[in-house]
């Protein structure tokens, strides 16, 4: 037998095997990461604000009804909702907060965190595809939002504080295709302006009558936010019941 030919084959071999050991032991988690390598500082602040952020926001909610009560600037200043700011606004009216707070709060809380997805776009380029995309379909889909025009990017940033309308995508898009900081600012700063605006008007207008309903809120707030408690507990057990039982259903069926 050729040794030379022997020593190919065992060196095949035993590069088969260690890529074999690398990618066993690969975590599912460097599948979906955006980055390409060992993640960096930024990174992992970039991928705290766009995961971990609304996860603590999410954390957030069974408070929802005594802070839209009794907290709602505190509550603009978190997340910028437009139920806290419609609030405060309406509070202001009536002569209990400053109207000028009242429109600062919404807008950095709209605002503040924004920068970061258009940083991530950019610096993660493709990457911030698989932080969307579940399949190729998808992928391709999310792709073609390249071709999307400066011009109309800008409108999109512009009115990305609409309801419906997907903000954070089209913030990491606007990175993800190069469009200049300077211009995304603008943008993403007139479109939160607009927005604070318009809620803090229809709050204000509302005034009394607003205040009127809050306080309703604030009578029953003890027991709406039990029920979302309840309510959140109940959808992930229900979630993980019906995961339990469809792998125990595939257990059985392979048995047979």
């Amino acid at each position: 037998m050729d040794p030379d030919r022997t020593d190919t084959a065992e060196d095949a071999d035993t590069a088969e095997t260690t890529e074999g050991e690398s990618t066993a032991g690969e975590s599912p988690w460097a599948a979906i990461k955006p980055w390409q390598g060992k993640a960096q500082g930024l990174d992992k602040l970039l991928l705290f604000i766009i995961i971990g952020v609304p996860l603590i926001y999410l954390g957030l909610m069974p408070l929802r009804p005594w802070m839209l009560v009794n907290a709602p600037v505190v509550q603009e200043f978190i997340n910028g909702a437009k139920t806290s700011i419609v609030a405060a606004a309406a509070y202001a009216r009536v002569g209990e907060i400053p109207l000028w707070l009242v429109i600062v709060a919404g807008f950095v809380g709209m605002a503040k965190l924004d920068w970061a997805f258009w940083l991530a776009g950019r610096r993660w380029g493709d990457g911030v595809l698989r932080l969307f995309a579940q399949n190729e379909r998808q992928l391709k889909r999310i792709n073609q939002l390249k071709k999307i025009p400066n011009w109309a990017l800008f409108l999109m940033t512009l009115v990305s504080r609409c309801p419906g309308i997907p903000g954070t995508l089209v913030y990491l898009v606007a990175g993800w295709t190069r469009m200049r900081l300077s211009l995304f600012l603008v943008a993403d700063l007139l479109g939160c302006l607009i927005f604070t605006l318009i809620w803090t008007f229809l709050g204000y207008q509302l005034g009394e009558a607003a205040v009127d309903i809050l306080k309703v809120i604030d009578k029953y707030a003890l027991w709406l936010t039990l029920a979302l408690i309840v309510g959140i507990f109940a959808i992930s057990f229900f979630k993980e019941y019906r995961k339990q039982k469809k792998t125990e259903a595939a257990g059985d069926t392979s048995e047979n």
